[in-house]
């Protein structure tokens, strides 16, 4: 993984790392919420032997700056931000993939903007909405709170309950770009105020105006634990089915973070339908 920082001409700073240089296509992920573009570090090497991947750390994640205002971190505005990037690194002949939020970002950006095809790594399809008892205010409470929580005392006490959870220490790894050491505290590079802006405007999405504005082949790779949560990712991907050009692949025995469960799954079912939609 190369990683550098660039700065685009509205003098906003955007980390991008990337694996492989000479290939015809490309491949860009996006991260979900909280997260940053070093996360997909195993699938992007595997990937790196047939395409150029990028992954950039999304505006006010990682090492990227942002504008501190709820209006830029609409799913409109950060499908612009995206778009500024491709155009500034000169990207071509690529196609996006994006994990939780940023399949609601892949989604927006594909409705705008041109690529080859989308593929949703269990993200962007469903409404929060629709989920049982789930207010808006309730939504941002929990988001604040996980945010300012999610402390540590000692890097020692973050991968020790990384690992008591079952993480391998290779993503624990992965993990700690997300992570900022603030006067002896392990806590998230995300503001409390910078994820609740994000909830609040994905929390309509995907529209049927972005749905409506797709034109490309779109891949869904849907988790499957907890099981508990079937009727609900079954219900919104008929939703979406009705609006979409959609493939649907079920990944067994993968949690939401799909990329990381399941990684030779996820990089051959990418490899494989890149291949047929170039």
């Amino acid at each position: 993984m190369h990683s550098k920082v660039i700065t685009l001409d509205n003098g906003l700073e955007v980390n991008v790392n990337r694996w492989g240089t000479e290939h015809r296509n490309s491949i860009i992920l996006l991260h979900g919420l909280g997260s940053t573009g070093a996360s997909f570090d195993e699938v992007a090497t595997q990937l790196s032997k047939s395409f150029n991947v990028f992954a950039f750390d999304l505006p006010g994640h990682g090492k990227s700056t942002c504008v501190n205002t709820e209006e830029f971190f609409s799913m409109n505005s950060l499908a612009d931000w995206v778009h500024s990037v491709v155009n500034h690194l000169n990207i071509k002949n690529f196609h996006l993939v994006g994990h939780s939020l940023g399949g609601y970002i892949g989604l927006t950006y594909a409705s705008e903007y041109e690529s080859s095809s989308l593929i949703l790594l269990d993200g962007g399809y469903i409404r929060a909405t629709v989920l049982p008892e789930n207010t808006l205010d309730e939504e941002l409470k929990m988001t604040e709170q996980h945010v300012q929580d999610y402390t540590f005392s000692s890097w020692e006490m973050y991968e020790r309950n990384l690992t008591n959870n079952g993480l391998a220490k290779h993503l624990i790894d992965l993990s700690k770009h997300s992570m900022k050491n603030e006067r002896g505290d392990i806590k998230l590079i995300i503001k409390p105020q910078t994820a609740k802006f994000i909830v609040k405007q994905k929390f309509n999405d995907p529209s049927i105006e972005t749905l409506t504005g797709l034109s490309i082949p779109v891949l869904l790779l849907r988790c499957t634990t907890p099981k508990e949560f079937n009727d609900v990712r079954i219900s919104e991907t008929n939703h979406i089915k009705d609006y979409l050009d959609l493939t649907i692949i079920d990944v067994k025995d993968s949690s939401h973070d799909i990329y990381w469960d399941q990684p030779e799954i996820v990089c051959s079912q990418v490899t494989n339908w890149v291949g047929k939609n170039l």
